[in-house]
C-alpha cells in the first residue's frame, strides 16, 4: 500500500540493549516520522526501515561493530536529514505493528516511483 505523506516531524530515536553474552551495552536507532495521509487526513506514526542513504550507513555500521559514538554521531547526521515539516513523501507501508488498534505504528519505507524514459 502507498502512503501519500505529508511530514508533521520526525526523529531518530536511541535506545540501549545489553548484549546477553557480553554484557556490554548496545545502541539501537530507529528512525520515526508522524506524517498526515495527504489522501484522507488521517494521523500515523511510522517507522521507516529503508530508504535514506544515511540510514543504510549506519546499519553497516552496527553490522561492522563501530564504537558507539561513531553510530550516535551518523545517526545525528541522519537526523538532519529526515524531510522538513509539511513535505510531501510517498510512503510503501511493509506493515502494521501494535497491539491495540488504537496505537498502531505503520512499518515503512520511501516508495520507489517507476520512471518513465
Amino acid at each position: 500500500m502507498i502512503l501519500n505523506a505529508l511530514v508533521l516531524n520526525g526523529s531518530v530515536q536511541e535506545s540501549n540493549f545489553f548484549d546477553q553474552v557480553t554484557g556490554v551495552q548496545k545502541p539501537s536507532y530507529t528512525v520515526n516520522l508522524t506524517v498526515l495521509d495527504a489522501d484522507t487526513n488521517e494521523k500515523y506514526e511510522c517507522q521507516l526501515t529503508e530508504g535514506f542513504p544515511r540510514l543504510e550507513e549506519l546499519k553497516e555500521a552496527r553490522r561492522q561493530g563501530a564504537p558507539p559514538d561513531v553510530q550516535r554521531q551518523i545517526a545525528v547526521q541522519l537526523e538532519a536529514e529526515l524531510p522538513p515539516k509539511m513535505a510531501t513523501l510517498p510512503l510503501e507501508v511493509l506493515k502494521f505493528k501494535g497491539k491495540q488498534a488504537s496505537f498502531i505504528k505503520l512499518v515503512c519505507r520511501l516508495a520507489q516511483v517507476a520512471q518513465t524514459v
